[in-house]
């Protein structure tokens, strides 16, 4: 069972870029989608424009698989 995310560095930079871009944004919700690739797990964030959790990036940082 997984209980936690590690993001590399290259994920936090996208999540800084993602907050600077879409300031209105007060919170920011991180999940894992299953490994459908059979490589390893997809990362995505998600986060409100204008409906609740309406926008969803993949954040998936392949380099380390």
């Amino acid at each position: 069972m997984r209980n936690a995310i590690i993001l590399s560095r290259k994920q936090v930079e996208q999540l800084a870029k993602i907050s600077e871009r879409f300031t209105d944004a007060n919170s920011f919700t991180l999940s894992w989608e299953g490994e459908q690739s059979g490589i390893g797990l997809g990362i995505v964030v998600k986060f409100q424009t204008f409906d609740p959790e309406d926008t969803t990036i993949d954040i998936t940082d392949v380099d380390t698989w």
